[in-house]
């Protein structure tokens, strides 16, 4: 009798194939997931399939802030995310396959499956100890997304909220390597490679034109953010993304308005937090409200849309 096969085992929406190959589909022999043709092993952590090729990323993060951060996927899932791709596709006959990279806590996906989507979530990092408590568990994989376990042309829409910028630095931390350049090139790639023809993409990130990177390094109760120097390269501007997608073989690298995507739910449960964060609230408003500013800037947080072509 053959090996039972992993779509099958573990019932995946799409087509898993092996990441370091990406040639054939993996099977389950005992407690290991193989590969069929270049022979790498797999396991698995609390049930969860673990495909990650190279490092694991070391994003440490204590009980209250992953549940603070799991909060705050689901705001911006339900008031920035969904709206959004409602706005942007059209619904045929078939659920649009989406692709959630670097979903964190996976709350995404249960949001966004509810709502008729096809999704899938692959992360890399430590937030995955609340995909125990996910509602579609069988929807999430350990994964790197420099080496995606997927065929090509799988997704109608991949999207991202703050990957782009811990692609290439030491640990988690705000250095680059010498070949940081060269990973998120990988990673722009891998991300065109597994979306259809005519699909879409959507990276969201601090801007590093900002002078201020008011979403990395804060802990509760501290509200001054970190100083940015446009010039250093751990964040990324909506042209840097332009560079990396069109080199990819992307035609069309545009910001969209970023309200909505935060909540600052956090600052809003204090006066002092609710007046700290009215300038960041009104500067999302007011980048919001015309083009011109959507990737200037003026704008603390950037939100770039690719439509591939058919």
């Amino acid at each position: 009798m053959n090996a039972p096969n992993l779509q099958d085992f573990l019932q995946f929406p799409v087509e898993i194939l092996c990441p370091r190959c990406q040639k054939e589909q993996l099977f389950v022999e005992g407690d290991q997931i193989r590969c069929p043709h270049c022979e790498a092993s797999f396991g698995f952590e609390d049930r969860i399939a673990d495909l990650i090729v190279g490092d694991r990323f070391p994003d440490e993060i204590q009980e209250e802030e992953l549940l603070y951060e799991d909060e705050c996927i689901r705001d911006a899932t339900n008031n920035y995310w969904l709206p959004t791709f409602l706005r942007h596709t059209s619904r045929g006959n078939k659920p649009l396959q989406v692709l959630s990279l670097g979903c964190g806590t996976g709350i995404d996906i249960d949001l966004l499956t509810d709502e008729g989507f096809s999704t899938m979530g692959i992360d890399n990092g430590n937030r995955t100890r609340l995909w125990t408590l996910r509602k579609y568990p069988n929807r999430l994989l350990l994964a790197n997304g420099l080496h995606m376990p997927f065929a090509d042309n799988t997704f109608d829409l991949i999207y991202c909220g703050c990957v782009f910028p811990h692609i290439g630095v030491e640990g988690d931390s705000y250095k680059v390597t010498d070949h940081y350049l060269e990973e998120r090139q990988l990673l722009a790639n891998e991300m065109v490679r597994v979306t259809k023809p005519g699909g879409q993409l959507f990276m969201a990130s601090p801007n590093r034109l900002f002078p201020l990177d008011i979403f990395h390094g804060r802990t509760q109760g501290k509200h001054i953010p970190r100083c940015n120097v446009s010039m250093a390269p751990f964040l990324l501007s909506t042209g840097d993304y332009r560079k990396l997608f069109l080199k990819a073989g992307c035609h069309s690298v545009n910001a969209l308005p970023s309200k909505g995507y935060w909540g600052f739910l956090r600052s809003g449960r204090s006066l002092k937090g609710r007046l700290i964060s009215l300038p960041v609230r009104t500067l999302f408003s007011m980048t919001s409200s015309l083009k011109v500013l959507h990737g200037s800037f003026f704008n603390p947080w950037i939100v770039v849309h690719i439509h591939m072509s058919r």
